[in-house]
């Protein structure tokens, strides 16, 4: 009747037809109880009847002492997910979980992940070739990080992309289980390939290990100091991408290691990660840091000056910069002119790569207490590199802490995607018709990252007003 819900509810399977013992007609079955269903918006299919022999039969088991449930193919859908877990709640003991191929979503995937917590003991969870994407793969990623036994989840051949992918390679890394493992095999992921997506744990590792490292002033200034004495670097002229090209490379090739690894340096965790361009001044990147450090306006660069004899404490503060923390002989073909094979470069996508992984470290230093420092320097190279623009737009779209620090302080205007360069034109494409599809399209990117800087400069002007610090 129009304007009538109507409410449909499944009488219980008899005992002779799979039902748990003792299921009686007309009454709720054991366990399991009535499923309601009202056909209105958001709410559940109603169960199939096969959906609920088979629950029915594997809690039978269960309740016999056999902690393995294999409902593989049962027709559940997101109803017989619930179904299956009001019933394990009244029993406990359960070990494994196979759930595949039933046709569940996203809510399916998201009532599971609240349960999990329920059952401490459980170790294998499957819920492959299901309908689950970024928002139920977000869910399992937040219960598999606090479950304090479940080893193994298999997600594949589901609808996972990246923000999915990057929450699960996040929880892995954060996780303090050891042989924790995820496979994403046949997910539309971009961002991991090949044998990243079916052992997800492999890229986690490389992150958890990246997020250690860290460099400090205590280390850079004094490098510059030398090498500006020698003449190898020109303060105003060299860049840091030049930096690393013609020094540090060649420095860290027989160890083919990052700088800060191959140089033996036990720095402490980093606590502030460190958005810059390559193509500005090294010399404006050291003298950022420094600031930041110290909350000086014009700090001295001289790693002997009495502002670091009596506040030894900015030498020793721990920054993540990628081109000192990344191990750039594993993550460019560039370096194959200093002697390494073509096996030492690795690809982005691959699990071992580092440098498109940043950030997933971002995010691990966020969980320590730490932020995000983007480094404007004099020429504001670093909001004229799409790279460092898509790097800013992240951490503000992930909720980030993020400050800048400028060498001048100048407003950000325009569109600045039109005149961001990248590495390549192919590269550049690809970033554009990224942003593009992205949240808010161009123009939304734009006026999100020139609203960012333009507020940072606001609070630049005001500390100097104040008299505080530029």
């Amino acid at each position: 009747v129009e304007g009538t819900t109507v409410h449909w509810a499944p009488q219980p399977l008899s005992a002779h037809r799979g039902g748990l013992p003792g299921a009686r007609r007309g009454r709720k079955m054991d366990l399991i109880g009535r499923v309601t269903f009202s056909p209105t918006k958001d709410r559940d299919p109603p169960c199939s009847k096969r959906a609920q022999t088979d629950v029915a039969r594997a809690l039978g088991e269960l309740k016999k002492g056999n902690g393995n449930i294999y409902l593989s193919n049962s027709d559940l859908g997101d109803a017989g997910c619930l179904l299956l877990l009001k019933g394990m709640e009244e029993i406990g003991g359960v070990k494994s979980i196979n759930l595949a191929c039933n046709g569940i979503s996203d809510s399916g995937a998201a009532r599971v992940a609240a349960s999990l917590g329920k059952f401490p003991s459980l170790e294998v969870l499957s819920m492959a070739q299901n309908h689950i994407a970024d928002e139920g793969a977000m869910q399992l990623a937040a219960a598999i990080e606090a479950h304090p036994a479940l080893r193994m989840l298999g997600l594949e051949g589901n609808k996972v992309g990246d923000l999915g992918a990057s929450a699960l390679v996040t929880a892995l890394s954060t996780c303090t289980r050891r042989g924790v493992m995820c496979s994403l095999a046949a997910n539309p992921v971009r961002r991991l390939v090949g044998p990243a997506l079916e052992h997800v744990e492999l890229s986690a590792e490389t992150v958890k290990s990246m997020s250690r490292v860290g460099v400090t002033l205590g280390q850079l200034l004094p490098l510059f100091k030398d090498l500006t004495a020698k003449g190898t670097i020109d303060p105003w002229k060299t860049t840091t991408g030049e930096a690393i090209r013609d020094i540090i490379l060649p420095l860290t090739c027989k160890q083919g290691m990052s700088y800060v690894e191959s140089g033996g340096h036990r720095n402490g965790p980093p606590t502030v990660h460190v958005i810059h361009a390559w193509t500005g001044l090294f010399q404006d990147l050291l003298k950022n840091i420094a600031m930041h450090a110290s909350g000086k306006a014009e700090p001295s660069l001289d790693p002997s000056d009495d502002l670091y004899r009596f506040d030894p404490e900015f030498l020793t503060k721990s920054y993540f910069i990628d081109a000192f923390c990344c191990n750039q002989h594993s993550s460019t073909n560039r370096i194959r002119s200093f002697g390494l094979s073509d096996s030492a470069a690795f690809p982005n996508g691959d699990p071992r790569c580092q440098v498109d992984k940043l950030d997933l470290v971002a995010e691990q230093i966020r969980r320590r207490g730490g932020h995000v420092l983007v480094c404007i320097d004099s020429k504001a190279r670093v909001l004229q590199r799409l790279a460092c623009l898509m790097e800013i737009r992240k951490a503000l779209m992930d909720g980030m802490p993020m400050v800048s620090s400028f060498i001048s302080i100048q407003e950000a205007r325009g569109t600045l995607t039109d005149n961001a360069a990248a590495c390549s034109e192919k590269a550049r494409i690809e970033a554009l018709e990224e942003i593009s599809v992205g949240p808010g399209g161009v123009e939304g990117f734009n006026r999100e990252v020139v609203d960012f800087v333009n507020a940072q400069v606001a609070v630049k002007w005001k500390e100097k007003v104040e008299g505080k610090r530029r």
